[in-house]
């Protein structure tokens, strides 16, 4: 018996297999990497933080509240009453929080801009007691910018 020198398609097909089996795993982490990755960067980090001290549902602690606003512009950190204006506006909404906290999030990225929109629901025993809606608004140029920041309760 001699040995064959010319490739059939059947091979062709079969080698094709063996490649994308080989290949698959490297697919599936590029894939998972590309999906997680806007939403962990640490522009979409610090709104979350700012959305959650402004609410109520973080520590509210003047340390935080300086943290948060080395993120803001002065502008805006100027509209809420600075650091005691963020604590104080912080340790009001905490007064309010009794039960458990449903949060649903939705990120609007364009170029420079993000746009970070904020459902929480505040539950009282099971039961769907107030509703806040929040919005911060980001800006990316070199430095990171958190530009505005609003809410609304009972929305």
């Amino acid at each position: 018996m001699a040995l064959r020198k010319k490739p059939r398609i059947e091979d062709a097909i079969i080698g094709v297999f063996v490649v994308f089996a080989l290949l698959y795993p490297l697919l599936v982490i590029y894939i998972i990497q590309k999906e997680e990755k806007p939403y962990t960067s640490d522009e979409l980090n610090a709104m979350r933080d700012a959305y959650l001290f402004i609410t109520g549902l973080e520590d509210c602690s003047p340390q935080t509240a300086s943290r948060i606003a080395n993120y803001m512009e002065e502008a805006l950190l100027h509209r809420l009453g600075g650091i005691s204006g963020l604590v104080k506006m912080c340790r009001e909404n905490r007064e309010r929080i009794k039960g458990t906290v449903a949060v649903e999030e939705k990120v609007e990225r364009s170029r420079n801009l993000i746009i970070l929109k904020a459902k929480i629901t505040l539950r009282e025993k099971g039961i769907p007691r107030e509703k806040l809606k929040v919005e911060v608004f980001g800006y990316k140029d070199g430095n990171f910018r958190i530009t505005d920041l609003s809410y609304a309760q009972g929305s």
